[in-house]
């Protein structure tokens, strides 16, 4: 160390004059350290004389004012003069900095900042500081580009991503902000901050999957995390809201009761926050408003106990639900008396308690806790019209409803959901006027509310609609908000309008049952679309629940009412052929006194179908004897029914017979018109001329006069045919001059179009085409033997098949006749995806798409998908029958699954499926075409 000493020592009387020598020695100095700092700062302050452009010197003189001689504003300017020199340093410029920042001269640490930004386009330790000083101050549009800048010179610095995503987060610009979060969050993965506000960010993106992804990722890292806790269960909330409002009942309540243990476990860390407990109670109450029930392990077989269990425990959960959104909605109350939102959602929680409780008006006070929490709500807001919402919904006074309703309207005279419940006030009372000018108000404010389009629907009548168009407004309601009363009316409008099959009668029924098990009226609807759609043991199983929901729940229903379901059961069991349970059926009605005249009607069907046609016969008398002497509304009914029910026991001269002794009156019904016209439409001796031509005098309705023109045209096709085909020829010609009288019906269209696609004519085939404007909408309301689509997906077929040997009638003709311009795949997709249920429309797509394919020479991709379409057509239960037309499918479908198969080089699977298709009980006609693919597989194995 004395050397050292002795060689510093003769180094300072060597330099005298040289500022950079007197620089380089006070530097060796100065980070020796200790006491020697103040010789340093000596020599730094005489290279400062000697050079005054050197910054560095005035750097380490601020460094000694700063930690030494502790002399802040001598710093200050040592630092201010070396960033003035050179703008660069960003060691000066941290240090001014801090010491402004530690003083509290924000102002000055700016202008600092500004000042050297403006120098120096390099300055980036300015930037940076600029950036995050002006986030602090809330400047977020100069933040941005302040940060921006910054991060060219510091792109791996998490700091400046993350200030950098909040502020386009405070601008709105929440794109750019999940993607600088994602930034900072790839650079340093435990940033909490930036994972939170991400969450937050894709919250009101409304992507909440992303969202939870986000909160739990930070809770994984800072497991106490309040924030995180909170966002994680608000977006599994949103998420559960999401899933409920498409239906998704038992998915959302799994989500709700994920979400429920996240805001505990955030009032357990915080318990003193009214936000969390609000949180909490708001999960709770939509829990108890969307807990579905199910009927798993509730068949046909259930009994009025396991029923009966089965609803009391789902109404115990949602009502343990709603009684722990009142405590949580009553403590964050408490927390924060001043909050009025929260005395309004305490008294929705109180109302759906009570609602939820058996015999809860017996306790008259408890009625009232709602409208006095929404009297405590307007105490603090009285000026607040959606809380006079609330106090007219909740209260069960109709003075005070109006009341509150009118007063929210004075206040926002625009307030849609005011007008629509004042609507459905008015409407309860009974003045209709007024509840359409309601509605009318409300809808023209707000269409996307759901209450308005169930109001039009429910006025049908007096709004003179037509049961299209009143179902069309109900499914507009339940689309919007899948409310179970909606979808009741929504299966109700469907039954009057014949779209009782269609799939959102389905889905609304279904989803209507989860929520209102214990209304008859549900199940009984649900018996009622699942016969519409031929699934009779669901219709049954529907219908038996129905009648122990009316036992159970007896002073719901009517007095009549159970009898209607056993007449909806009892048409079920004889549809899916119980007949001796219905009969049984019938027996129980009629021991009850309730055997009406549908009932003799399913009585005779039944022992007609067990082959006991003496007892058949005796019931049907009974039910003649009943019906046919009054003005009986089913007395038309009777009548067809007894015709038909001769014509299959006795035969067709009785059914003439008893047809011709029919009084004028009875010919008024279009019933007895249409069974007497099927009649003479196979009676080759013409006995019914005169009746079927009085009938058609006096006919003014075109869809009847379609009718019999349709029963017309199979009787020319039958007489005028031989033992091995029908006279298709006089078929075409009679529909064609009846197509004039009708050129709006379906019915005869669809007939021509079928006909002429069954000709031996090749043209006609082409032709076919023309008849008929082929709508999907229409394929679920089906007329005649055949839907449009099926026609149509059959003739593409056949059209291509004469457009590969004759090339003047290509695929393309048959296709662009159609108006509505429809390909005939994308036709058959929107039909499947309709009713997926309809193997007719799934057999066509597959081989129209086999016709594609080939015409394509069979590109891998469409190889793929028609091997999936078939998997998948293969496994319907249907082919396993023996009836003719479904081998005959499946006999196609395992033929286009060997050429897929051979077109793609797997022999082997080919060989299989022409071996498959060749085990069918089929006319050798048809399996030459299976030995004909297995030589094309053998030829190719061996070449």
């Amino acid at each position: 160390m004395s050397e050292e000493d002795d060689a510093i020592r003769r180094l300072e009387e060597a330099v005298v004059d040289d500022p950079s020598l007197h620089f380089d020695l006070g530097v060796l100095l100065w980070d020796k350290g200790g006491d020697i700092q103040e010789k340093a700062a000596q020599h730094f302050l005489i290279a400062a004389k000697l050079n005054p452009q050197n910054g560095a010197a005035f750097r380490y003189l601020g460094h000694y004012y700063a930690r030494v001689a502790v002399d802040s504003q001598r710093a200050v300017k040592c630092y201010q003069r070396a960033v003035n020199l050179n703008p660069d340093d960003s060691i000066a410029g941290e240090a001014i900095c801090d010491i402004l920042d530690g003083s509290g001269k924000e102002s000055l640490e700016i202008a600092v900042c500004r000042e050297a930004s403006e120098k120096s386009p390099r300055a980036f330790w300015a930037l940076c500081r600029l950036g995050f000083l002006l986030v602090n101050q809330k400047k977020w549009s100069e933040a941005v580009q302040s940060l921006q800048q910054a991060i060219r010179g510091y792109p791996t610095c998490a700091d400046l991503w993350e200030a950098l995503g909040l502020s386009y987060q405070q601008m709105g610009m929440f794109t750019a902000a999940v993607k600088s979060y994602a930034r900072a969050i790839e650079l340093e993965e435990s940033r909490v901050f930036a994972l939170v506000e991400s969450g937050n960010v894709h919250l009101m993106l409304g992507s909440f999957r992303k969202g939870i992804e986000q909160f739990r990722q930070a809770l994984l890292i800072s497991p106490l995390n309040l924030s995180a806790h909170h966002g994680l269960a608000s977006a599994l909330l949103s998420l559960a809201k999401e899933s409920i409002d498409s239906g998704a009942f038992k998915w959302g309540a799994s989500l709700l009761e994920e979400a429920s243990k996240v805001a505990l476990e955030c009032t357990s860390i915080v318990g003193n926050m009214s936000c969390s407990w609000k949180l909490h109670g708001d999960i709770q109450l939509i829990y108890a408003k969307c807990f579905p029930w199910m009927d798993e392990g509730l068949g046909s077989g259930a009994d009025e106990k396991s029923f009966s269990s089965s609803i009391l425990s789902w109404k115990r959960n949602c009502c343990l639900a709603a009684r722990s959104a009142c405590r949580s909605y009553q403590r964050a109350l408490h927390l924060s008396p001043w909050q009025a939102n929260v005395y309004t959602d305490v008294a929705i929680a109180s109302e759906l308690l009570l609602s939820l409780k058996e015999n809860c008006k017996d306790d008259i006070n408890s009625w009232f806790v709602s409208e006095k929490m929404c009297l405590g709500g307007l105490l603090l807001e009285g000026c607040n019209s959606e809380f006079w919402v609330a106090l007219g919904c909740l209260s069960d006074h109709s003075a005070l409803k109006q009341h509150a309703f009118v007063r929210a309207l004075q206040l926002d005279v625009s307030l849609a959901v005011a007008w629509a419940h004042l609507g459905k006030l008015y409407r309860l009372e009974g003045k209709s006027q007024l509840a359409q000018l309601a509605f009318d108000r409300a809808r023209s404010i707000d269409p996307s509310l759901s209450l308005p389009w169930a109001g039009m629907s429910a006025d049908a009548a007096a709004r003179n609609l037509k049961p299209d168009e009143a179902y069309e407004c109900c499914l507009r309601a339940v689309q919007i908000f899948p409310l179970a009363e909606f979808q009741t009316g929504l299966v109700k409008l469907a039954l009057q309008s014949g779209y009782l099959q269609s799939p959102e009668a389905f889905g609304a029924i279904q989803q209507a049952l989860q929520r209102a098990p214990q209304y008859p009226e549900s199940h009984n609807l649900k018996g009622l679309v699942c016969e519409a759609r031929g699934d009779y043991e669901s219709a049954v199983a529907s219908y038996r629940l129905a009648r122990l929901a009316a036992r159970v729940f007896a002073g719901r229903v009517s007095k009549s009412y159970p009898a209607d379901i056993s007449i909806n059961l009892t048409r079920s069991l004889c549809m899916a052929g119980n007949a001796d349970a219905a009969i049984q059926e019938c027996k129980y009605l009629e021991n009850k006194g309730l055997l009406d005249v549908e009932g003799l009607q399913l009585y005779a069907l039944s022992y007609w179908k067990l082959g006991k046609y003496d007892l058949a016969l005796s019931v049907a008398k009974r039910l003649a004897s009943s019906a046919l002497p009054t003005e009986h509304s089913l007395a038309a009914a009777s009548i067809s029914f007894i015709c038909r029910l001769v014509y299959h026991m006795l035969g067709q001269e009785l059914a003439i017979r008893n047809i011709l002794q029919l009084p004028r009156r009875a010919f008024e019904s279009s019933q007895v018109r249409l069974v007497a016209s099927a009649i003479h439409a196979l009676d080759e001796s013409h006995q019914l001329d005169s009746v079927v031509s009085s009938v058609r005098e006096s006919l003014s309705s075109s869809k009847e006069i379609a009718a019999l023109d349709f029963l017309a045209t199979l009787g020319l096709l039958v007489k005028h045919g031989s033992n091995d085909c029908l006279g298709v020829q006089k078929g075409v010609n009679y529909l064609r001059r009846a197509l004039h009288v009708s050129p709006n019906s379906n019915l005869i269209r669809n007939l021509l179009g079928y006909l002429l696609l069954s000709s031996e004519e090749w043209k006609d085939v082409h032709i076919s085409a023309r008849c008929f404007i082929v709508d999907p909408s229409e394929h679920l309301k089906q007329e005649g033997v055949k839907s449009s689509v099926e026609i149509f997906g059959a003739g593409a077929v056949a059209c291509c098949t004469m457009g590969s040997s004759k090339k003047t009638l290509p695929m393309f003709i048959c296709r662009e006749s159609l108006t509505s311009g429809c390909k005939t795949i994308q036709l058959l997709q929107k039909c499947v995806h309709q009713q997926p249920w309809d193997h007719t429309s799934y057999y066509l797509l597959i081989l129209n798409y086999l016709q594609k394919a080939r015409e394509e020479k069979f590109p891998h991709n469409m190889c793929v998908v028609l091997e999936r379409l078939i998997s998948v057509a293969l496994q319907n239960e249907l082919y396993a029958k023996e009836d003719i037309s479904y081998q005959y499918q499946k006999f196609q479908l395992l033929l286009c699954a060997a050429e897929v198969s051979l077109q793609c080089g797997n022999n082997f699977n080919c060989i299989m499926r022409a071996k498959s298709a060749l085990e069918m009980q089929l006319s050798d006609n048809y399996l030459f075409f299976a030995h004909l693919l297995l030589c094309r597989a053998y030829a190719v194995e061996v070449s």
